[in-house]
């Protein structure tokens, strides 16, 4: 005997559904993120996050962090993070890094790879990940 079962599930919303985002950018935990297909250095990054009323994403926890791996292609993606000489870090909203992760490398521009955050000459090119409130 044969037996039809209907699964009905209930989806509560929240505030980061993909409603609230523009077309092509992502929802989660009250933000949206933009995924770049296109290739900039770090300035000209922050530039075209800019423009589109955001900014170079900053990494607030692990959560975070393992989203934005989950959801960056194999690419290495530009975050807003530079970093100093003596390894001290800052946001481009002007918020102190406060070392919640590892960052590798010596030069001052931080991206995100496959294996977390690393940094890069500046000029290099990359892809970029944009991020913005959902008000």
């Amino acid at each position: 005997m044969i037996s039809n079962y209907i699964v009905v599930m209930i989806v509560k919303p929240t505030p980061d559904s993909q409603r609230f985002c523009p077309y092509d950018w992502i929802g989660f935990q009250n933000k949206c993120y933009y995924f770049s297909k296109e290739e900039g250095d770090w300035n000209s990054s922050k530039y075209n996050c800019s423009t589109q009323h955001a900014v170079l994403t900053k990494i607030d926890s692990n959560e975070e962090m393992d989203f934005l791996r989950r959801h960056k292609c194999s690419s290495d993606h530009w975050i807003g993070l530079k970093m100093a000489k003596n390894r001290t870090g800052q946001w481009v909203d002007g918020a102190k890094f406060e070392n919640s992760f590892v960052v590798k490398g010596s030069e001052g521009c931080a991206y995100l790879s496959d294996d977390g955050a690393a940094t890069a000459r500046c000029y290099t090119e990359r892809k970029w990940i944009c991020r913005q409130k959902i008000h």
